[in-house]
């Protein structure tokens, strides 16, 4: 099976917040049902089959505000990445991000960070980020764990 990386198009919000209410039902579905999203985000979506099996969110024109930058924005920020419990370990969460990271390398984006969401998986959100790229920072007026990738 063939999976598309691609930015979302109208018609792709229903998708995207089934997948959202499916596999991460703590997030925000913003205007997704309504197929509607803020213009300033660059939305990606992987789809196998004609169906939505996995969905990025993030900015290029952010501004990482904690110490630690290590150039001037504007820094991508990756807000959100899930994919479909059953569609992962099959390289499309490492996709969509190499697509955002290509978007962000095209927008002239030189770092792009992410915070993993905290609780129970953590430890393998935080090897897949690092698989993918990432490597923590030396934030030290954070209690998160801030994770980053030059383009």
């Amino acid at each position: 099976m063939d999976t598309v990386v691609r930015e979302a198009v109208p018609g792709d919000g229903p998708g995207i917040a089934t997948l959202i209410t499916e596999e991460a039902p703590h997030f925000d579905l913003q205007g997704y049902p309504e197929d509607l999203w803020p213009d300033h985000l660059v939305v990606l979506v992987a789809e196998r089959e004609g169906h939505i099996v996995g969905w990025l969110e993030g900015i290029l024109d952010g501004e990482y505000e904690g110490s630690g930058a290590p150039v001037p924005p504007p820094h991508g920020y990756i807000l959100a990445i899930v994919v479909d419990e059953e569609q992962r370990h099959h390289g499309i969460g490492g996709d969509l991000i190499e697509k955002f990271m290509e978007e962000a390398l095209a927008a002239k984006v030189e770092w792009v960070f992410l915070i993993p969401e905290g609780g129970e998986g953590c430890e393998d959100r935080v090897r897949f980020f690092i698989h993918s790229g990432f490597t923590p920072t030396e934030v030290l007026d954070e209690k998160r764990l801030i994770m980053a990738r030059w383009t």
